[in-house]
């Protein structure tokens, strides 16, 4: 069935999830889709809310400018990069991880030549972006790609775009006109907090990318063979690096992987996974166990009786 969307009035299948148009998700939201509050860490939220009261009002850093930096930004990704296609096996991983995530926006994916062992995401809520490096890319499995597009998109769930994104553009050197901004985005205890806050973020996503893979060994394989990769590059990188910062840092990480797969929040987004998926294929127009023709709003096979959730 055709959907149209609500947004750019493109036509997309149903079975696209995602607008073919915009990225935006043509599905509503239903009772078993994860959030933000599922496996954002509280350390997160508690700098992004200190964050937020440094810059009043938000609004101000979605000023023209902003905008601007992020347009010539892609433009720079994409002269040096390959733009991963939706139907490609890598794009189909990015909606199925989107998907599971339940992203309101999929975003544009590219593949960087030289962005070497590391990855990252940027851009605006409604409008996100994520880059892999070539190099990285073709030294994962798998299973750690999966967890490597899970943790991208655990940020994009959690609503750090904005944020994300200056701090991005900060660690790159990419100079902002405080003018032009209406603050001033250059003093330090509003760079500090966006620093010191990134590194919470990346918990937020690493609780992502767990509940995407459910796989401790994927989330951890995955951050020790970058740290390994670019160690053996002798690749200087940033205490703030996106994917990894130094090992201190990325044992606390790893540590908290492991308490979160214990705790009752990662149980009870597992259960809402499940459940959602229950849903899906009880919706499904073939019943699953007897194979029957169905109606897609019937709960119970006409043919065999059994219910479908």
């Amino acid at each position: 069935m055709e959907l149209r969307c609500r947004f750019c009035r493109t036509y997309s299948d149903e079975e696209d999830i995602f607008c073919r148009g915009c990225g935006v998700r043509l599905l509503t939201s239903r009772r078993y889709d994860l959030s933000r509050a599922d496996y954002a860490y509280e350390g997160d939220l508690e700098k992004l809310t200190l964050l937020k009261e440094l810059v009043t009002p938000a609004a101000l850093l979605k000023a023209f400018y902003l905008k601007k930096a992020i347009s010539l930004h892609e433009k720079e990704v994409s002269s040096r990069s390959i733009y991963v296609k939706r139907n490609s096996s890598l794009g189909s991983l990015l909606v199925w991880c989107a998907d599971k995530l339940c992203l309101k926006y999929l975003p544009k994916m590219y593949i960087d030549h030289e962005l070497g062992f590391n990855a990252y995401s940027f851009g605006l809520d409604e409008k996100p972006y994520v880059v892999v490096g070539e190099a990285l890319l073709k030294a994962l499995t798998q299973q750690e790609v999966t967890a490597l597009l899970a943790h991208e998109l655990g940020h994009i769930g959690c609503g750090h775009m904005l944020y994300h994104t200056l701090a991005e553009f900060i660690l790159q050197g990419v100079t902002f006109s405080a003018s032009a901004l209406g603050i001033p985005l250059v003093e330090a205890p509003l760079r500090f907090a966006l620093l010191s806050w990134r590194r919470e973020s990346e918990v937020s996503a690493d609780r992502a990318s767990l509940l995407v893979t459910d796989s401790v060994e994927a989330v951890r394989s995955l951050l020790q063979k970058v740290v390994a990769l670019n160690n053996r590059a002798n690749t200087t990188y940033d205490a703030l690096s996106e994917l990894i910062s130094s090992h201190p840092h990325l044992t606390r990480r790893l540590t908290l992987i492991n308490e979160y797969y214990r705790s009752p929040e990662y149980d009870k987004a597992k259960r809402k996974i499940e459940k959602r998926s229950l849903v899906r294929k009880a919706l499904l127009p073939i019943c699953r166990f007897c194979g029957a023709e169905k109606p897609p709003s019937s709960l119970f096979c006409p043919r065999c009786g059994r219910s479908l959730v």
